[in-house]
């Protein structure tokens, strides 16, 4: 039977309106609730199950959020997501998942994608801050909301966000290192996106808070890769003299570089001690357990499903909203810390 035909056979036989029926069936909050038990108690009756796609059309929703980001292993994002999920499926939505690699031109092929997908919100970690800009500043005027996540880029388009204070993960990372009496501390830069530059700012801000000096080359340009770590980390190893102590922008960066560590044939924490950021699963089950800045994952997803859910909502705020997520040093023994 088709579903129009259905829907007049509900309504005839309960002697209400074709439009209270589909009011019922999209959870419209304007039907009293005993007559919302007679349609549902009838639809149930007759094992009606209403077309989602001729539903979508009807609301011009498609109750589906597109997801980008930039590594569909790092554990890091997939815990966001998973916080993402649970928000996302408690309200009927289903998510699209994808990945950019950290490349400029894909994530732009999987935003056009999820366009032309007709999502109704994208979760968006931005690979650079220049390169999309113009495809994220069309996608309000179409009517996709759009929550920025963990990274702060494209400061011209009007959109949520859910953030840590990367400035802050540096300055504990780097402070936790002047702690152990360290005095020779390197940092691993991330990529040119704009919470990487903040975490290096961080690093800066409390080598100077402690008065400890800060050499230029001891700064290396790295990425959030393992393998970028360890090639940074090569790089600070020719140097002489040696550091003491090296912050990386993140944990997999942090690992490559205490593989490149142990290739020197030197030992963590004792000749070089580590500290990454992000506190990615198994990092505590290391050959040498890591110490990293960490921030609620599962918070930022939640935080970013319930953000996107208000901006396609019947009534979005006309003010975008900036939620921060507060970080904390973890102690493990590759930074020769006292381990909680």
């Amino acid at each position: 039977m088709a579903p129009t035909t259905t829907m007049k056979r509900i309504a005839g036989e309960l002697g209400v309106s074709i439009t209270t029926v589909s009011k019922v069936l999209n959870n419209r909050e304007d039907i009293g609730h005993a007559t919302r038990a007679r349609v549902l108690a009838k639809v149930a009756e007759l094992g009606y199950q209403p077309n989602a796609v001729a539903r979508s059309l009807t609301l011009r929703r498609t109750h589906t959020l597109g997801v980008v980001i930039p590594d569909l292993m790092h554990s890091f994002f997939v815990e966001i997501v998973a916080g993402l999920e649970t928000v996302a499926s408690a309200r009927g939505y289903g998510l699209l998942l994808c990945s950019s690699n950290e490349d400029a031109a894909k994530e732009r092929a999987e935003i056009d994608m999820l366009r032309q997908r007709q999502v109704d919100g994208i979760i968006l970690a931005s690979v650079n801050a220049t390169g999309n800009t113009d495809l994220l500043k069309r996608l309000g005027p179409l009517g996709i909301g759009l929550v920025m996540i963990d990274r702060d880029d494209h400061p011209a388009v009007k959109c949520d966000r859910v953030i840590t204070d990367d400035v802050k993960a540096g300055q504990l990372a780097t402070a936790h290192l002047i702690e152990q009496g360290r005095t020779a501390i390197a940092h691993i830069m991330g990529p040119s996106i704009t919470h990487a530059k903040r975490r290096a700012e961080g690093y800066r801000a409390a080598l100077k808070e402690h008065a400890v000096r800060a050499r230029p080359e001891w700064i290396v340009r790295g990425g959030f890769m393992e393998a970028d770590g360890y090639g940074a980390m090569r790089k600070l190893l020719a140097l002489s003299p040696r550091v003491d102590a090296v912050f990386a922008a993140n944990d997999p960066s942090a690992i490559g570089a205490m593989k490149a560590i142990w290739e020197a044939g030197l030992r963590v924490p004792e000749d070089i001690a580590v500290v990454g950021a992000g506190d990615i699963a198994l990092g505590d089950l290391l050959r040498v357990p890591l110490t990293t800045v960490s921030w609620s994952r599962d918070e930022q997803g939640k935080q970013a499903g319930q953000l996107l859910l208000d901006r396609i909502g019947p009534e979005p705020s006309d003010r975008f909203r900036s939620i921060v997520i507060p970080p904390q040093l973890i102690i493990r023994r590759s930074s020769g810390g006292t381990v909680a």
